[in-house]
């Protein structure tokens, strides 16, 4: 399995679904890109949908913490849900969980960038 994603868009925020793994640089290049885009068009609320990420090495974490630096610097953010099995194991140890806001549903994190 390979690394897929999907970005929709909301009125409040867009969510970014992953599908798969983020083994190496080559597989967050496209997305690297569509979230470049998305940030200079001013579109720096974003909710990374992790439900079917099944695995993330350091290429991935260090693709979020970028990502969450150039939301913030625009006054964005970057939230997650659906963190579980191996990635949720993974956020505990590198303690991701500490830096990000992490909900449980689609609907909370939505919740979370209403009006702001």
């Amino acid at each position: 399995m390979g690394f897929l994603f999907e970005i929709n868009h909301y009125s409040d925020a867009s969510i970014v679904s992953l599908k798969g793994k983020i083994m190496s640089d080559l597989d967050i290049e496209n997305i690297s890109n569509e979230i470049t885009k998305l940030i200079g068009n001013n579109k720096i609320k974003l909710i990374f949908n992790t439900e079917d990420l099944v695995y993330v090495n350091s290429s991935g974490i260090n693709f979020f913490m970028r990502t969450l630096t150039k939301t913030r610097i625009k006054n964005g953010d970057l939230i997650f849900f659906g963190v579980n099995g191996n990635v949720d194991d993974i956020f505990k140890i590198a303690k991701i969980n500490k830096i990000y806001t992490i909900y449980s549903s689609q609907e909370e994190a939505l919740n979370h960038f209403k009006n702001k």
